[in-house]
């Protein structure tokens, strides 16, 4: 799988993997990195099929830290979107490999 960078910069939902796209579900590690100086950041990473919501991890990512998950990533890319919602305009760089 060929590396998927996303930026974000208000607190929104942003799809990271479009169901049925061209890019698969088989993720080794997503790396999400606050580059904010005081605000921590509330993420809830989760799948959707369209209808429901599967919370995958929910946590605070204090300023200046960077959360690395690497077990049990992959999913059903065919039935779900993968999506990061977050809480604050803390700018936040989300990196999957």
């Amino acid at each position: 799988m060929a590396a998927i960078y996303a930026n974000i910069s208000s607190a929104t939902t942003t799809t990271l993997i479009t169901k049925q796209a061209k890019v698969r579900g088989d993720i080794k590690t997503i790396t999400i990195t606050n580059h904010d100086d005081s605000d921590s950041n509330v993420i809830q990473l989760h799948l959707y099929d369209g209808s429901t919501t599967y919370v995958i991890a929910e946590t605070t990512i204090p300023a200046r830290t960077t959360l690395v998950l690497s077990d049990n990533l992959s999913f059903n890319s065919y039935v779900y979107n993968l999506r990061i919602v977050t809480s604050t305009t803390a700018d936040t760089t989300v990196i999957i490999k």
